[in-house]
């Protein structure tokens, strides 16, 4: 996605949702390993940290747009 194309208020949106989405994700697999009786082998668990990363950094990324864009 373009970020640097979008304007401030766009930016926080896009933000927002990603930290609901990250929110969300987080709570399913605490939900999946603590509550659910079957085997998570460690192939599941390397794909859920990759994913849980690679939206960590574009939650990163956005902040850091918001940032600059705010000393304009």
């Amino acid at each position: 996605m373009d970020y640097n194309s979008m304007s401030r208020t766009e930016l926080e949106s896009v933000l927002d949702h990603l930290q609901r989405n990250l929110e969300e994700m987080e709570e399913m697999i605490v939900f999946d390993y603590n509550f659910t009786s079957a085997h998570i082998g460690g192939h599941r668990v390397k794909k859920d940290e990759e994913r849980l990363a690679k939206l960590k950094d574009e939650i990163s990324r956005v902040q850091r747009l918001l940032y600059a864009k705010n000393g304009q």
